[in-house]
């Protein structure tokens, strides 16, 4: 396991997008997947703006969203679709060869879950996976206690992420179940990226590096990838 030490925010993102975009640079026609939420929302802007640049080139690579709320479609607020399309998609000059965006709101969820299973056995393994980091370690949808051999999955949210929640939703949206890839797909890729920033984050990061591996803190199974990099600022940091 890297781990990189970043002054600040930005610091982090730069490199985290740095790290992705080298990634796809040594296999241009790979599967690119990124997160949502307010941890990586500066990489993604970073890696657009290199993509911008000239200084990596997508176009022979797929892309595939990490996971989705239950209920909620790309184009709802607060959806990772919606950050993906606004966010990423949407800044990028040129674009992936192609894109697969999960639909939580598919009227045949157990059909949507299939098919992001066989995009990315069609276009996979993952060449970089990026991630953040939840309260309880999880990684993706995939709460403290799932199956570690688990391809895409359907999962009921846990207590702490439905607390985290509320300040994507407020009181307009109450989703019981996440879709998310699974730690078997995220294990399989050929390179991680582990993001994390904020002191709220130093405790829990610390229990995923150093602690013992185990599904009650999905994050530690990152301890066994063969090539996996831990980007965190010196807040989240602080405990390692």
């Amino acid at each position: 396991m890297n781990l990189i030490v970043c002054k600040d925010y930005e610091e982090m993102s730069r490199r985290a997008a740095e790290l992705a975009a080298a990634c796809i640079q040594a296999d241009p026609t790979g599967l690119v997947s990124f997160p949502g939420g307010d941890t990586p929302l500066g990489m993604v802007h970073a890696f657009a703006d290199l993509v911008n640049a000239g200084k990596v080139d997508i176009s022979g690579a797929h892309y595939v969203s990490l996971d989705e709320w239950v209920g909620l479609s790309g184009l709802d607020e607060g959806s990772c679709g919606r950050f993906n399309r606004t966010e990423l998609l949407g800044r990028l000059q040129k674009r992936f060869a192609g894109v697969h965006l999960i639909d939580g709101a598919a009227a045949d969820i157990e059909a949507e879950r299939a098919a992001l299973d066989s995009y990315i056995a069609q276009y996979g393994p993952l060449t970089v996976s990026v991630l953040g980091i939840g309260m309880n370690g999880h990684l993706g949808f995939n709460e403290d206690g799932v199956d570690l051999d688990l391809n895409a999955h359907i999962i009921p949210l846990s207590e702490t992420t439905k607390q985290v929640m509320h300040k994507y939703f407020g009181e307009k949206f109450h989703p019981e179940y996440g879709i998310s890839q699974g730690i078997r797909q995220i294990m399989a890729a050929k390179t991680v990226i582990l993001i994390a920033n904020g002191s709220h984050k130093a405790e829990i990061l610390r229990r995923a590096l150093c602690g013992e591996v185990s599904n009650r803190v999905p994050a530690s199974v990152l301890q066994k990838h063969p090539n996996c990099y831990v980007v965190a600022d010196e807040a989240a940091a602080a405990k390692l």
